[in-house]
């Protein structure tokens, strides 16, 4: 009796395991990513699951094909605008996902800054920190640094209590985007098709195949360690048919 109690049991969980499974189902979901203001396709930007941590690219016509299940995270990052993320749909839905990002307002392009100096990629960290911090927290917004690895803006994290967990939840998604702003800001699609010779959907396999790290590119400072990266990633590259068109 015990034998066949327990068989059920087993039978039972297999059960209950397989309508779970079912219910969160993984799937690959296209989407588009378009600026707030002028609807135009946001081109090459990062998409980050950030259950999974799978990022991919947006294409050419600011497409994206991700791995999804119901109620993921995905976050977007884009040189020149502030980050933002959306919750997957819980329920079954083969409808593309759509997300608009805002554009910074003080942005003026890849360039150089002398003022301050900070560079474009800092200037822009500043102002999406200061919009972050005044909408979780609306706290004073504390002194800011140069990180002492070039690749940001350094802040005092002890400002936010540790008792309230979702902040501390909301500031790590923001570290997540910042990493994601900071391989855009470097790893750039100029950069990359001046190299390679590749546009388009070819330029956008290739970046979303061979994105570095943001450990490594704290590591690598200069122009040349990236030049040497890309022709090294571009000898063991296979052209492959992109999914998103």
């Amino acid at each position: 009796m015990k034998k066949i109690q327990v068989i059920l049991f087993i039978v039972a969980a297999c059960l209950t395991t397989g309508s779970f499974s079912f219910a969160q189902k993984i799937e690959k979901r296209t989407g588009f990513l378009k600026d707030s203001t002028t609807q135009m396709p946001i081109v090459l930007a990062s998409v980050t699951n950030l259950t999974t941590r799978e990022t991919v690219m947006t294409s050419s016509a600011g497409k994206f094909l991700i791995t999804v299940k119901p109620k993921d995270i995905l976050s977007f990052a884009a040189v020149g605008y502030y980050f933002d993320t959306l919750t997957v749909a819980a329920e079954n839905n083969t409808d593309a996902i759509a997300a608009y990002l805002k554009p910074l307002g003080a942005y003026l392009g890849n360039v150089t800054v002398s003022s301050r100096g900070l560079n474009r990629y800092q200037l822009d960290s500043i102002e999406r920190r200061q919009q972050f911090l005044q909408g979780i927290a609306g706290y004073m917004i504390p002194a800011v640094a140069k990180a002492n690895s070039g690749a940001g803006i350094a802040l005092n994290i002890d400002r936010f209590s540790k008792n309230e967990k979702k902040k501390r939840r909301a500031y790590a998604f923001y570290e997540s985007n910042e990493n994601e702003a900071y391989i855009n800001y470097r790893f750039t699609p100029e950069l990359v098709a001046s190299l390679t010779g590749f546009k388009d959907d070819e330029l956008q396999a290739f970046m979303q195949t061979y994105r570095p790290s943001t450990t490594w590119l704290r590591s690598n400072l200069t122009r040349e360690d990236l030049v040497y990266y890309i022709n090294a990633e571009l000898k063991k590259y296979k052209p492959t048919r992109n999914e998103v068109r």
